[in-house]
């Protein structure tokens, strides 16, 4: 359990992250554009798709922990992370072709089965590059100035992917298919080149082999129940998640069938995106001043005054509505990069109680939680819109009364849960100065050379 400090360069730093920015299109794409794609010009119908969306997303309970597990205890000449991000740049770029270009007629078997190993592939990926991320720094802030360069690259992905996809959709003849494909190209093409700036970027820090061996006794049921901050951080993040994912499963319904902004649907997710960039300088300030767990809670109260808006934006007014959402996506500035910041600090509280480095492990409770959320959102708010009769189909009509539900649906749900959020994390235990006192126990216990706990 080495304190040595590393610190990147703002350029390594940003070449290191940089994964992130196909990883999170990735996964916002998975979110806003295929579940309306599979339900609509494939023609599952959105009953079929929340379903089989969720119960693949429920698949990540076992893959997630199973994996942090086997990276925090395999450790080669080069390092415990590295090999299994490289591993997954083939197996995401198989699935991706066949998740985004397929023939129809689609089958439920042929959506959930590729979902599935695709789900797989960005579990490499991603816990082992957020593993890393985690590791690479034991101070307090330095430690969110690394999250906040991963949200940053997300952010620049989802603005660059949002970016390519308006200027195609003003091209003739340009189908919601050609857009699926588009972005199978653009993620196969950034995916391989990021991952290889990363691991030119940055090193794995040093990690102890003499620790606690890792057991398969460590199961996640019993460290969850065995840590208190990591519970309630799991909590927050898993409500936190399917908030969000809420807004993104049902944005293109928001845009295309109630604001009816047609051409200019995929250019307003560009504002969307862009305010997480403009708020992120902000955010890492206000979060230098009064702590991580606070400044979570002050972005989602903000949200909710925001989100005032989905309830009186009128339809047809394209600049308006980019106005709005410029303002309303100022959570994508901390949804990600805070509760992972936080999730580190978690992990020495971790180590102090029971002697482990169990890095990979927390990770992947973390990301299980984002993916569950991101199954119950979605197996959720498509059920909602179908029982308000919302008909998903390219050709429908839906009433005044419908698409008034979806404006109300898109502002209760995700409020009433931040409420919930900032209820459990306002007072949140692991602030700037208890994790201090965290790291000094762990370099006592290093130099000591014992991994007892203390």
């Amino acid at each position: 359990m080495s304190d040595k400090k590393i610190h990147l360069g703002n350029l390594r730093l940003a070449a290191f992250v940089s994964p992130e920015a196909p990883l999170a299109a990735f996964i916002m794409v998975v979110v806003v554009f295929i579940p309306p794609f599979y339900a609509g010009s494939m023609g599952l119908g959105l009953s079929v798709v929340g379903l089989i969306f969720g119960l693949t997303k429920l698949w990540d309970v076992v893959t997630d922990p199973l994996f942090g597990f086997l990276s925090d205890s395999w450790h080669t000449r080069w390092g415990r992370r590295r090999p299994w991000l490289v591993a997954s740049v083939p197996l995401m770029i198989i699935c991706t072709y066949q998740v985004f270009s397929p023939d129809p007629p689609v089958t439920g078997l042929y959506f959930a089965v590729w979902m599935i190993v695709l789900y797989v592939g960005w579990t490499l990926a991603s816990v082992s590059h957020i593993s890393w991320a985690a590791e690479l720094s034991t101070d307090y802030h330095e430690r969110s100035r690394i999250s906040a360069y991963k949200q940053g690259a997300g952010l620049v992905g989802g603005v660059a992917l949002m970016l390519m996809l308006a200027m195609a959709d003003h091209i003739p003849g340009f189908t919601e298919t050609h857009r699926i494909e588009l972005i199978a190209k653009i993620l196969i093409i950034a995916l391989p080149l990021c991952v290889l700036a990363a691991l030119w970027a940055a090193p794995e820090p040093y990690q102890n082999t003499h620790q606690p061996r890792l057991k398969a006794l460590d199961k996640p049921a019993r460290v969850i129940l065995e840590n208190g901050p990591l519970r309630r951080l799991l909590i927050a993040n898993l409500l936190l998640g399917i908030a969000t994912g809420s807004i993104g499963g049902m944005f293109l319904f928001l845009v295309e069938d109630v604001l009816l902004l047609g051409d200019w649907s995929s250019f307003a997710l560009l504002p969307w995106f862009f305010s997480g960039l403009i708020f992120l300088p902000l955010f890492m300030k206000l979060s230098n001043k009064i702590g991580k767990h606070k400044t979570l809670c002050v972005a989602l109260i903000y949200h909710i005054f925001a989100s005032l808006s989905f309830l009186f934006l009128p339809a047809g007014d394209a600049v308006l509505a980019c106005i709005a959402l410029l303002f309303l996506g100022a959570n994508q500035a901390v949804g990600t990069y805070i509760p992972a910041a936080i999730m580190a600090d978690v992990t020495d509280y971790d180590a102090v109680k029971t002697g482990k480095q169990r890095t990979g492990l927390y990770m992947s409770l973390l990301q299980t939680s984002s993916k569950v959320a991101a199954a119950l959102s979605v197996g959720l708010s498509y059920p909602i819109l179908s029982a308000i009769g919302f008909d998903a189909s390219p050709d429908a009509h839906n009433s005044e009364d419908v698409l008034n539900g979806i404006r109300w649906i898109l502002f209760a749900l995700p409020g009433g849960l931040y409420l919930v959020i900032i209820g459990i994390m306002w007072r949140f235990p692991l602030d700037e100065a208890k994790q201090v006192i965290l790291r000094e126990q762990l370099v006592q216990m290093n130099r000591a050379g014992s991994p007892d706990p203390v």
